[in-house]
């Protein structure tokens, strides 16, 4: 199994020595890189291309949700997941909105940050189904007072089955694994998808399929 490279994006040195110490018995995880500002998240991201990037919400210069909206508007496939304090819905809502791909608690023991870092490179989207579905109605709301835009194109079948699993919440591998596909190739009709859905996001794509549902 290769090892997942994991670059740590908060503004306190005592909280990226924390993360180091409760992820140095997981040897499939390797910390490559540090950035204390969301502008330097944005900069060591484009020259290192770390799997899995811990971003904080609160830094200087650029914060956290900024820094992800840019990073994945140059990088879709580069994976961020949300690594804060904050529960306010809010600001779970535009993490998610600005691509994240999870978010996790501050609070969070080792064993559950390894196993969060693992699943958001595997593709899985991290929150409690509770928490998801709260989010999936927020973005749903925002989607529906605005004027609804036809499709770029027509999804394809294959399309449709994909974005009916992400709604399901499963992710890449268990797709790939469901529909006899490599992790590229669901990746690939991801970015169709969202293109033709006009999103940016999982959780943005699964809002609209409820909507084109509703």
């Amino acid at each position: 199994m290769s090892r997942i490279r994991v670059m740590i994006a908060d503004d306190r040195p005592i909280f990226r020595a924390g993360v180091q110490g409760m992820l140095k018995d997981f040897p499939e995880i390797d910390i490559v890189a540090e950035a204390t500002t969301g502008q330097q998240a944005v900069e060591r991201s484009r020259q290192l291309k770390p799997d899995v990037i811990l971003m904080d919400l609160n830094m200087p210069e650029m914060g956290g949700i900024a820094a992800t909206r840019a990073i994945k508007a140059e990088d879709p496939d580069r994976v961020i997941l949300a690594l804060t304090v904050s529960e306010a819905e809010e600001d779970i809502v535009e993490m998610v909105a600005a691509g994240a791909s999870g978010y996790v608690l501050k609070d969070v023991d080792p064993v559950t940050l390894a196993r969060s870092i693992l699943d958001a490179a595997a593709g899985r989207f991290l929150l409690d189904d509770t928490l998801t579905r709260r989010v999936i109605i927020r973005l749903g709301s925002s989607l529906r007072r605005k004027p609804a835009a036809p499709l770029a194109s027509p999804l394809t079948q294959r399309e449709a089955e994909i974005l009916q699993m992400v709604s399901q919440g499963k992710g890449n591998k268990a797709i790939a694994s469901r529909l006899s596909l490599s992790e590229g190739t669901v990746k690939s009709h991801l970015r169709n998808i969202y293109r033709k859905l006009r999103v940016q996001t999982r959780a943005e794509a699964a809002a609209q399929a409820a909507r084109m549902e509703a």
